[in-house]
């Protein structure tokens, strides 16, 4: 068997190209439209009175969603749809962040919430939003009305807006995924 050594290295190197091969001749995904798109920000204040800049997450892909906090049914929907999603892109944390807008409360309604559900994470950024100003005016931005989650890239830029329908979520997993792990994705300005 020794004697054939190279016959076994042959074999185990066919191995280790033909996925190798395959990898590099997959054709690339489309790239995400909004890559012209303007840098957005926003100033808002979160559970304990500090500042909270969208500019401060530059350099991460961040998806953007309303909590409408005085609705419990609302409220508690919208955040089991945020756990889903965190759990379908948890590999993603070093590159993901999520900016998650506390709509109809003021900072004691928020931080009780926050604790009452152990919320604070570091992937998790709220912002008081009290009447959703700034949710509805980055969702016109986008062009999408009615959207439940917005994708930024990492500079800032909205590179897609998502219904909370299954359909919609799936897709922003897919499109999360791409331009979290494909930095190309997204140049400078």
């Amino acid at each position: 068997m020794l004697q054939r050594w190279w016959f076994w290295v042959g074999v185990i190197a066919l191995l280790w190209a033909f996925p190798l091969w395959k990898s590099l001749s997959a054709r690339l995904p489309e790239r995400l439209p909004g890559e012209d798109g303007p840098a957005l920000d926003f100033a808002l204040t979160d559970e304990l009175d500090r500042p909270f800049r969208l500019a401060d997450l530059r350099g991460l892909c961040v998806i953007v969603t309303a909590l409408p906090l005085a609705e419990g049914h609302a409220r508690d929907a919208t955040w089991e749809r945020l756990v889903a999603l965190r759990k379908h892109l948890r590999g993603l944390d070093q590159a993901l962040v999520y900016a998650v807008l506390a709509q109809g409360g003021n900072a004691e309604d928020l931080k009780g919430w926050l604790d009452e559900h152990r919320a604070p994470r570091p992937e998790l950024h709220f912002g008081l939003d009290a009447g959703g100003t700034q949710m509805t005016r980055l969702c016109a931005a986008a062009g999408a009305a009615s959207a439940e989650f917005l994708l930024l890239d990492r500079h800032g830029r909205i590179r897609g807006a998502y219904g909370g329908e299954q359909a919609d979520v799936d897709r922003l997993i897919v499109d999360a995924g791409q331009l979290a792990n494909w930095a190309g994705q997204d140049g400078e300005p």
